[in-house]
């Protein structure tokens, strides 16, 4: 077939077009830590990266980095001044343990990663693998699409299945601290690969491999602009007790308001482990991002894939807001131990496989009191999930102003909202619904939940404005 010049003409500008929409690669984001002339005082500041021709490897600018090509040059570094060797390192001198800046160059640079080094105790053995993380320790990237800190071993280790049969795995984390006086860490501008699918593959063994752990007694975390991919929890998958964490912020004690001034912000968790075993999920049993026993903020972050999004047990004056989960079984879950003045707003909870939202239960005597569940979107796709779960101890919360709905038409047995108490003495009372859009062809069950009336209920609409027939308003006015 023969084309007119005219249409010849138009299929080059359609083509130039299209090329000129293609996205562009993400720019270099270099922290003001390391592009002001100096550290701040008391601060040691490092670059690391590849050598450059003719440099001295002076670890002083961008320009002339420490030798950082290898895990054991990487590690070296960071280890000797983590573990108080007070080394030198091109022009710096005596490097005290805490108050460091690290810049990390373009590029893929691989680590043993915590390898053996137990909290509190260091390595069990002389020959010292890895590095870990002191205080006020900041490690910045050259951008999430630029620098990359991969993990490039494991420690084999043994585990116990939920039956109690023996199995035999391995496990690391990426970034994790050394002991419980590590708080002020900042982790951006870079992705933190967990290189499961490689590790085990090679291997032939099931690992639990986690990405940022910040274990510590006081917070002031902040965790921000990283992406975390390649984590995996397949031990966790045969036995809860070994649950794994691509992003956790741990209180290192059982009061949460110690750990306190946590942030985490614009970061992605995607891209969970390969299965290893028949029925896996992929990434095992891996969540995302996880407070305990700790305060904090997330916000504007993204986790898709992974066995839960977002969670936390033993936290008080927690806020997760303004985020985006994708595919997870659960969206958000805490059910364990007491979890008070908890925020969940503005979120959206897309295709979980399970749950969107679930709370409670944690144990008699255990509260989950003054929650806030307001403004989120839970979109249901799968058979048998449900939006919103309150199973025992909920208390004197709101859930206000959310939208549960389904762009399913095949699935069935979906629940927009349900409640009951795993234990008799662990009720759901003086709770406040109000203001909620839920999809008519959802499911609002209350059934099993004996405290159902001390709720107030006002205005809770189908997405079509209509009254619920089985949600009933018991207020004519707005709850207070």
């Amino acid at each position: 077939m023969k084309f007119s010049p005219f249409v010849l003409a138009s299929a080059l500008v359609l083509v130039l077009a299209l090329a000129s929409c293609k996205p562009l690669s993400s720019p270099e984001v270099i922290s003001h830590d390391c592009t002001v002339a100096a550290a701040p005082a008391n601060f040691t500041r490092i670059f690391i990266g590849t050598p450059a021709h003719g440099g001295t490897q002076s670890g002083a600018s961008a320009k002339d980095p420490l030798d950082g090509t290898t895990a054991q040059k990487f590690d070296t570094i960071l280890r000797s001044i983590a573990e108080g060797e007070h080394p030198t390192w091109g022009t710096q001198r005596n490097i005290a343990p805490e108050n460091l800046i690290v810049c990390i160059a373009s590029g893929t640079f691989q680590t043993e990663g915590q390898y053996d080094t137990v909290f509190q105790f260091g390595h069990p053995t002389p020959i010292h693998r890895g590095f870990t993380v002191e205080k006020n320790w900041k490690i910045h990237g050259s951008g999430i699409g630029h620098t990359t800190l991969q993990l490039a071993s494991f420690v084999p280790d043994n585990f116990v299945d939920s039956s109690g049969s023996p199995f035999v795995g391995g496990r690391n984390v990426v970034l994790e601290t050394r002991a419980e006086s590590a708080s002020g860490v900042e982790v951006s501008d870079l992705t933190i690969d967990a290189n499961h699918d490689k590790l085990s593959g090679a291997a032939g063994l099931p690992l639990d491999l986690g990405g940022i752990v910040l274990r510590a007694k006081e917070g002031g975390h902040w965790i921000h602009d990283v992406k975390v991919i390649g984590a995996a929890g397949d031990a966790g998958f045969k036995s809860l007790a070994y649950e794994t964490f691509a992003v956790q912020i741990w209180g290192n004690t059982l009061d949460p308001h110690v750990s306190s001034g946590n942030l985490i912000e614009n970061i992605t968790v995607t891209q969970p482990g390969r299965p290893v075993f028949a029925d896996q999920p992929p990434g095992g049993e891996m969540d995302g991002i996880v407070f305990n026993n700790a305060m904090g903020e997330v916000r504007n972050s993204v986790v898709e894939g992974y066995f839960i999004a977002f969670g936390g047990w033993n936290i008080d004056h927690v806020s997760i807001h303004d985020n985006i989960v994708r595919e997870t079984h659960y969206g958000f879950n805490a059910d364990s131990f007491s979890n008070n003045n908890i925020t969940l707003q503005s979120n959206q909870f897309i295709h979980p496989h399970q749950y969107g939202i679930i709370m409670g239960g944690g144990f008699p005597g255990a509260t989950f009191a003054n929650w806030n569940v307001v403004g989120n979107t839970i979109t249901l796709n799968a058979t048998n999930s449900s939006g919103i779960g309150i199973q025992g101890e909920v208390q004197n919360s709101i859930f206000a102003g959310n939208t549960i709905q389904t762009d399913s038409a095949s699935a069935h047995n979906m629940s927009a909202l349900w409640s009951f108490s795993r234990v008799p003495e662990a009720a759901n009372i003086n709770n406040i619904f109000q203001d909620n859009h839920i999809d008519k062809s959802l499911a609002v069950d209350f059934s099993r939940d004996p405290n159902f009336n001390t709720n107030c209920r006002n205005k809770n609409r189908d997405l079509q404005g209509n009254v619920r027939q089985d949600f009933p308003d018991n207020s004519s006015s707005a709850c207070r």
